[in-house]
């Protein structure tokens, strides 16, 4: 009876995983992946590196406009036009990070099905970090 009872309480513990992983309604992007073809999955990953490759010394810029920024925050006296300026050219960075990806997507996209497009759209429309909620503890 008591090894009954242990088995019942490890389903129950393995069911309610699986009903809480559910219910984040993002499945992991090598689940989705996984439903493309094993050259069109290939593609996309090429794709993807390749945008990397591309905008590193963008990331590079990105991270010393970050210091940059941070040095102007932390000073005794804020200069709100340096702080202007350097936000706006940080912004500039990241258009052009997103204006690459974009032209990539659109390259790769026409090489696929409308199926796979539709994979590739759920794929890129997911936001990495925690489900969208109310923050914890709130």
């Amino acid at each position: 009876m008591k090894n009954l009872f242990t088995l019942l309480t490890i389903l129950v513990v393995i069911s309610l995983g699986s009903i809480i992983q559910a219910a984040d309604g993002r499945p992991s992007h090598g689940r989705t992946l996984g439903q493309l073809p094993v050259n069109k999955e290939m593609l996309f990953h090429q794709t993807m590196r390749g945008v990397f490759e591309a905008t590193k010394d963008i990331h590079e810029q990105i991270k010393g406009l970050e210091a940059e920024m941070k040095t102007i925050y932390t000073a005794s006296e804020f200069d709100a036009a340096l702080y202007l300026e350097k936000a706006s050219t940080l912004r500039q960075l990241h258009n052009t990070i997103k204006g690459t990806m974009d032209e990539a997507m659109a390259k790769l996209a026409s090489q696929f099905t409308a199926e796979e497009r539709g994979i590739l759209a759920e794929l890129i429309s997911r936001k990495p970090g925690p489900p969208p909620g109310p923050p914890p503890g709130r």
